[in-house]
């Protein structure tokens, strides 16, 4: 069996690198042409730059599968259904017939349904089922989106209404698949599969089919009327989906909330007219988000399967290496400076503010794109700022620290890839308009820190000198309340020893974690 993986994973390694060393090109292979039953496949840019994102995710998927899943008895079954979801998302990349492309968008909402039910309980029951009966919702309208085109060749009736019926119906086929706002619900719902199905599955694949549907047919759905809706779903989609991960309490549904922000994102972009710059930013997604999956998946197997972010305690003595991957993730989802999310975002906050006089929507876009710091932080907050439980676990193996790593070099990476290549991005320009922005927000904090300072400098004296000494005359003249106070610190045993002893545990625990945090604490109290 281990020989097998290996060699899945080493073929899926070696398409890998040959899709990286294909040129830029355009090739159309045309294998059978019968009618409605046709087997057509197109190799352009940008299906060629997805595929080798998508070997790159699916090769760390699969070690990491085996990580994960190692004593499960179904292994073999999982290990095949997954294979099939890869060939069919790989099938609907390229595809370029009818006949193939309907045979690949039902293999993807058939292998998904298997690949949510893997743990057969309730929970995986009910969310496998809401993730067919959406997808197949998806099929329905995909299947008569085909059939109008076909009868639009008859004639009988005007053109343009087939085609306005048709870019709705195409509309709704995306937003079935991508989990747009009224179809929203099937997405934290599929949570309940193992969490390597998570990161390919929902984060870089199934998600991602409608997007890529809506690309290939760009000069269809791109009118007026219909990007302004498209733009619409995805805003709503952005903003409830980032309220939703700020209160939600199992951290693996705060990532897929988190995606399918990121998902409305790309939609809003799309709806801008920028089908390239979201295609990028999907792209750039895929990679972060499934590195994200790994890290989170890895921290929930070490403590148990324990998913709900109350419940976790003292990680921050996981390897270093481990909570480093999963910050520059998080910095990537962010979009903070030299990440891959850096460069998508940037393009698209001026593309999307630059002659906007939406004022609701630009509102809710610029609260939708800051509530991603607030989840991020809610994340890394409930993972490792948390010491309140004694029950650890931790995994010894070392293979992990290094699984992700590069998913996480290609998070940096791809930025100035995509700069010198494809958006054609001077660095000296890249530079000037992210530090700009960088020296005036260091101004803002050293300044505000001054004076906080300064404050809690005049706030201290005035305790000191008014307050305390004063309140504490009052108090020892009262001799009745000092009886009592002394009798309350008898009864709950504070000694000094003993506060001095809890105190010092309570610093050296926390030297674990964040002792560079408490020497710049006390340094910045000194000065």
């Amino acid at each position: 069996m281990n020989i097998s993986i290996f060699l899945i994973g080493f073929v899926f390694f070696l398409g890998g690198v040959s899709v990286w060393l294909l040129p830029a090109f355009k090739l159309g292979i045309y294998l059978l042409e019968w009618d409605f039953l046709s087997l057509k496949f197109n190799f352009y840019f940008n299906s060629v730059l997805f595929s080798f994102i998508l070997f790159l995710v699916t090769f760390s998927v699969l070690i990491f599968s085996t990580y994960y899943l190692n004593s499960e008895l179904n292994f073999n079954y999982y290990y095949f259904v997954l294979l099939i979801f890869v060939g069919s998302m790989f099938s609907l990349n390229f595809s370029n017939s009818i006949f193939t492309m309907l045979l690949s968008w039902d293999l993807l909402g058939i292998s998904s349904f298997f690949l949510v039910l893997f743990y057969n309980n309730w929970d995986s029951c009910s969310g496998a089922m809401n993730t067919a009966l959406t997808n197949r919702l998806g099929d329905y309208f995909m299947f008569v989106f085909f059939g109008l085109s076909v009868f639009s060749g008859y004639y009988f009736l005007s053109f343009s209404m087939f085609s306005s019926y048709m870019s709705l119906l195409l509309l709704l086929t995306a937003f079935t698949k991508s989990a747009q706002f009224p179809f929203s619900s099937w997405l934290p719902k599929a949570m309940s599969a193992p969490t390597p199905v998570s990161s390919l599955v929902h984060s870089s694949t199934l998600v991602t089919a409608g997007l890529i549907l809506l690309m290939n047919f760009n000069n269809l759905v791109l009118q007026k009327s219909f990007i302004s809706f498209v733009l619409i779903i995805g805003l709503f989609t952005m903003f409830f989906s980032s309220l939703a991960s700020l209160v939600e309490e199992d951290l693996k549904k705060v990532v897929a909330l988190s995606t399918l922000s990121q998902m409305g994102f790309s939609m809003v972009t799309l709806g801008l007219g920028l089908s390239f710059i979201s295609f990028i930013h999907l792209v750039s997604h895929a990679l972060f988000k499934s590195c994200l999956f790994m890290q989170v998946g890895y921290i929930i197997h070490c403590s148990f399967g324990q998913q709900d972010g109350r419940n976790y305690s003292n990680n921050g003595n996981l390897p270093n290496f481990i909570q480093l991957q999963m910050l520059v993730t998080l910095f990537c989802l962010c979009g903070l400076i030299f990440s891959s999310g850096a460069v998508s975002k940037d393009f698209i906050l001026e593309l999307f503010f630059s002659n906007n006089y939406m004022l609701f929507f630009s509102l809710m876009f610029f609260v939708s794109v800051f509530l991603t710091f607030g989840y991020s932080f809610r994340l890394w907050k409930s993972f490792f700022l948390s010491f309140n439980k004694v029950m650890n676990h931790y995994s010894s193996t070392v293979f992990m620290n290094f699984l992700s790593l590069a998913l996480v070099i290609f998070s940096i990476g791809f930025l100035w890839w995509l700069n010198f290549n494809l958006l054609n991005v001077p660095s000296l320009f890249l530079y000037v308009d992210f530090f700009g922005p960088l020296v005036f927000l260091f101004m803002m904090i050293f300044l505000s820190f001054m004076v906080l300072k300064m404050l809690f400098k005049e706030l201290t004296y005035k305790f000191l000198v008014d307050y305390l000494a004063k309140n504490s005359i009052y108090k020892m003249k009262n001799l009745k309340f000092m009886d009592l106070f002394l009798n309350n610190i008898n009864s709950k045993g504070y000694t000094l020893f003993l506060s001095a002893g809890i105190f010092k545990n309570y610093y050296m625990k926390s030297l674990n974690f964040n002792s560079v945090v408490i020497l710049i604490f006390i340094f910045f109290m000194i000065c």
